[in-house]
């Protein structure tokens, strides 16, 4: 999800300091397939099967990796975008738990 914050003041910093009379503009965002091989190269080398991953475009136009949570949540990602992220997390849990998993530490 792409979040408009850089022209309010309030939430220029940090979109978190919320605006609730003029809500930042928040819309669904494809990356690149550049983007994406580079992502899953660092969740690979991370050890990491999901997490919720941080990037801002700067005015240049290059795309800058802040962080990876890999306990993050992406309620407030797929409500907006509605993305339908709740239904493939369980589908690919029942996925796993049809295959024997659900005894296994993964």
């Amino acid at each position: 999800m792409a979040i408009f914050s850089q022209k309010d003041n309030q939430t220029q910093l940090d979109f978190r300091n919320y605006n609730w009379e003029k809500p930042n503009r928040m819309e669904p965002c494809k990356l690149n397939v550049d983007l994406k091989k580079k992502i899953r190269k660092l969740m690979y080398r991370l050890h990491l099967n999901c997490g919720s991953i941080d990037l801002i475009v700067a005015k240049d136009g290059k795309t800058y990796f802040l962080e990876v949570n890999p306990t993050g949540q992406f309620g407030m990602v797929d409500f907006p975008c509605n993305y339908g992220l709740h239904k493939i997390v369980a589908e690919e849990l029942i996925k796993m738990d049809n295959y024997g998993f659900k005894n296994k530490i993964i």
